[in-house]
């Protein structure tokens, strides 16, 4: 950590989160070993795509990107926090259970959620579940995914082309014992939460 002085603010702090490195992975089916290239491509929209890394060993401040097709044009570049790994299996079960639970909420695009309701779908047993759940909030929240000929949209009823650059989600702490939150606070059944989320 490296502080310095700076002319137009007092001090500005630094913080030195390493170097990125980078890993390819190429990820798809040579067209020419597929006989019925129709399927392929009709599969590719419903496919999971690797935004949850299945690398046990994965590195802080790694920067992965998958690529599709052999011109290497289709992609999808997961950048993880400075300092921080990209989204693993816990944070793909903590997003699975958020889907689940946003479709029990009626599809809203933003929803409110506690710990606890995030802790039954994603059936954790852990007693530092609340903790745990924060950290892959946090970490899903701040990676950034660019798609690139990867993303549908339902509105033109097509693939993207553009680079788009995102997160997966955006979510805010809320602490009921706050007055800007006593609305939310009264549709909270268990009164032994003080804290929920809001996702969007």
């Amino acid at each position: 950590m490296i502080k310095k002085k700076d002319d137009e603010f007092s001090e500005i702090e630094i913080i030195d989160a390493g170097t990125p490195c980078f890993l390819e992975e190429d990820i798809y089916i040579p067209e020419d070993l597929v006989k019925n290239k129709s399927l392929i491509r009709v599969d590719m929209n419903i496919v999971q795509f690797p935004i949850f890394s299945k690398n046990t060993k994965r590195k802080k401040n790694e920067i992965t990107t998958y690529f599709f097709n052999k011109n290497r044009d289709t992609y999808i570049t997961v950048k993880p926090s400075p300092g921080d790994l990209i989204p693993g299996e816990a944070e793909e079960r903590i997003f699975i259970a958020l889907m689940k639970i946003m479709k029990e909420k009626g599809m809203e695009q933003e929803f409110i959620v506690s710990a606890s309701e995030i802790r039954d779908a994603a059936k954790i047993h852990a007693n530092s579940y609340i903790a745990d759940i924060k950290k892959a909030l946090s970490r899903l929240s701040e990676t950034s995914y660019i798609f690139k000929n990867t993303m549908y949209s339902n509105e033109m009823n097509t693939i993207l082309k553009e680079e788009i650059n995102t997160a997966v989600l955006e979510y805010r702490s809320l602490q009921l014992n706050e007055i800007k939150n006593k609305d939310i606070k009264k549709k909270i059944n268990d009164k032994r939460i003080k804290e929920v989320y809001q996702l969007q």
